[in-house]
Order: C-alpha cells, then sequence, then structure tokens
C-alpha cells in the first residue's frame, strides 16, 4: 500500500479564500489515484486562521493526531501538476523526507522560482531555471510542501513560527535542516501560481526568451 496522506489546503487572503477550479480538479484526481493505488489519505481545508505561521501550526497540530505517514499542504492559489501524488511516492522510494513542488512567484529580481539556497545570514539565492532532477536545496517554499511526520515529531512545535529574517517555510526548512532533515524538489514537476495572471505561464515565456 502507497504512503497515507493528509492533504490540507490553506485558505488564505488570497482570492478571499476562494479555490480555483482547477486546484478542485486536481483534488479529485489525487483521490482517483488515491482509490486506484489503495491509498489511505484524507483533504481538509483551513480557513479564518490568521497569520499564515499559525494557520500552518494549526494544521501541523491537527495533523499529528491523525494516522497520516505524509502532510501535504497546498496554498489556494497554487495549482499543483498532474498526479502530483506520484511526487510523494517517489519521495518516499527514495528515503527522502521533505519535498516540495516549485512554484514561480515574483521577487525584487523578478520572476523566479520559490526555492532557493542560502547566501548568508540575510540573502538566499533563488532558482530562475529548475534542473530536470532532484535537487537538495536549503529552502522550499510552502505553496506545496511534503513533509514526513517524523520530521514534525522531531521538532516537537513552533514549526513554521517565522524569525526577524525568514517567512514561516524558510524558518522551517532551517530547523529541519538543523535537525538532520534536507529539503529536495524535483524539476520536471511544477506549480501554477496564481496571481492577477498565470505565473508558470509567465515564467516559461521568460524561459523561452532566454533560449532564443
Amino acid at each position: 500500500m502507497n504512503p497515507s496522506v493528509s492533504i490540507n489546503i490553506l485558505c488564505g487572503r488570497e482570492r478571499d479564500g476562494w479555490i480555483n477550479p482547477q486546484l478542485v480538479n486536481r483534488l479529485f484526481e489525487a483521490i482517483g489515484d488515491g482509490m486506484q493505488f489503495r491509498r489511505q489519505f484524507g483533504v481538509d481545508l483551513t480557513q479564518g486562521v490568521t497569520p499564515v505561521e499559525k494557520a500552518r501550526n494549526h494544521v501541523v497540530t491537527g495533523f499529528l493526531k491523525s494516522d497520516h505517514k505524509w502532510l501535504l499542504m497546498i496554498d489556494s492559489d497554487v495549482i499543483p501538476p498532474p498526479h502530483f501524488l506520484r511526487l510523494i511516492d517517489a519521495a518516499e522510494a527514495e528515503g527522502k523526507f521533505i519535498v516540495g513542488v516549485p512554484c514561480p512567484i515574483i521577487g525584487d529580481a523578478g520572476l523566479m522560482w520559490n526555492v532557493a539556497n542560502k547566501r548568508d545570514d540575510l540573502h538566499s539565492n533563488f532558482y530562475d531555471s529548475l534542473p530536470p532532477n532532484w535537487t537538495r536545496c536549503d529552502y522550499l517554499g510552502a505553496g506545496f510542501l511534503a513533509v514526513r511526520r517524523c520530521v514534525l515529531e522531531a521538532l516537537k512545535s513552533n514549526w513554521f513560527d517565522r524569525t526577524p529574517t525568514m517567512g514561516e517555510d524558510f524558518a522551517f526548512c532551517e530547523r529541519a535542516k538543523a535537525a538532520g532533515f534536507a529539503s529536495w524538489f524535483h524539476g520536471a514537476f511544477q506549480c501554477d501560481h496564481l496571481h492577477s495572471m498565470s505565473l508558470l505561464d509567465a515564467m516559461r515565456a521568460k524561459q523561452w526568451v532566454l533560449l532564443h
């Protein structure tokens, strides 16, 4: 039987908590995949809990009361790739404990992916292109973030508390790394990130310009 997964959709202030129909389609697809491959899983929504670090810690607290092996958090403005549970199967098979799917974001340097490596105590180097395989990194954005139960149990509490220099997701990766758990992403899996337009479409256009 494939590893059990608890999927939690975080409905924040983005788009007033509205869930895009494409995300709903991906969830129905995941439910179908779970039934086909005899996977135990649950789907839940978190809405009205702010700020975001409190919402994520709230999700973890509830997850640890369940019997599921993996917690998968997806933001409501993110569209996962098709059949995204296959990534968790691959992570499980390869002994990985924290995995993310990169999402395009708009930062100080323009359009980039929300995965990064530490440059110094105050700065990070974000990826502007993705290697097409498993890649270890220092930080994962939490738009699509999957974590094994044992990681959360090892950290015990305050999993996603932000720091003066880091948001809640990067701070979580830093704490996990200190506890011996590396963060990974696979560049062949990518999420869309919905703003006034599709940031994935914008990123693909940017990559086309760079290659031609």
